[in-house]
């Protein structure tokens, strides 16, 4: 077992699943790291629980998808499918491994090669994507047309939602460690006195998705006291854009995405 599933109680996780949530449609990771700043620990095992919770389900929504495939399509269509589901098993395996590598080597204060992890972690997730792509893919050019409605339905409709919700998840835990990894004690307390003096203490993620015009005011003004700090506004940004080096331009679009001028960010 791995590390971090060591640590995860899953009750946290078995309450509700992440896939009926519907905030997972505005999941902002950057934003969920700032509210969590104070929590770190708690937040990390929180959305790696849930991960690991969304692969559970789509596991037994691959069994439900492969016997739609047994009862409906010709013999090697099944094969086609298992082929395919394996691919996006392989896919989750290699992220959850990379996010377990990158929690061990920052506690470690281990640096070299961190940066080809998180590259990789990018192709991982760019993999995943594609592999749910083929499965789904595989549905429609094995079973007959009379068949796509219950398809749809029954298989593509819900491993859409479950498969966006792993990577939000993923992105999470990408931005809580990075933010470990990438600023010093003393500057994550520099960080934890903005927000706290920006934001109710007791205001959730949950809320700021709700809320999101309301909490998009308060991060403009934190945006202007952060700015101050211009290490640490640098810093955040090349978070959010998953360590890359960004154009001028693309820095203006990410930050009037913050400003909540964009909406979401793709």
């Amino acid at each position: 077992m791995d590390e971090l599933e060591k640590q995860v109680d899953l009750k946290i996780a078995v309450e509700a699943s992440p896939a009926s949530n519907n905030s997972n449609r505005s999941h902002n990771p950057g934003l969920r790291a700032l509210l969590s700043i104070k929590n770190f620990s708690t937040i990390l095992l929180q959305d790696y629980a849930n991960l690991l919770l969304i692969e559970k389900e789509l596991d037994e929504l691959h069994k439900k998808g492969l016997l739609i495939i047994e009862e409906q399509a010709e013999t090697e269509g099944a094969g086609k499918f298992k082929l395919m589901a394996a691919a996006v098993t392989d896919a989750i395996a290699g992220i959850k491994n990379l996010l377990n590598t990158a929690k061990e080597n920052i506690e470690k204060k281990e640096t070299t090669g961190i940066a080809e992890l998180w590259q990789q972690l990018s192709l991982d997730v760019k993999q995943l994507k594609l592999g749910v792509k083929n499965l789904i893919s595989t549905g429609y050019k094995v079973l007959p047309e009379t068949q796509f409605i219950q398809w749809d339905s029954a298989f593509v409709h819900v491993e859409e939602p479950l498969v966006q919700s792993l990577v939000d998840h993923v992105d999470s835990c990408r931005v809580l460690l990075q933010m470990i990894e990438k600023y010093s004690p003393d500057e994550l307390n520099k960080i934890t006195k903005l927000i706290v003096d920006q934001i109710p203490p007791d205001f959730t993620y949950e809320e700021a998705v709700v809320y999101q015009q309301d909490y998009y005011k308060a991060l403009v003004n934190f945006k202007k006291e952060f700015k101050e700090e211009k290490n640490l506004w640098d810093k955040f940004l090349d978070i959010l854009a998953d360590g890359t080096h960004q154009t001028p331009s693309e820095r203006v679009m990410l930050e009037r995405w913050i400003e909540g001028e964009k909406g979401d960010l793709e």
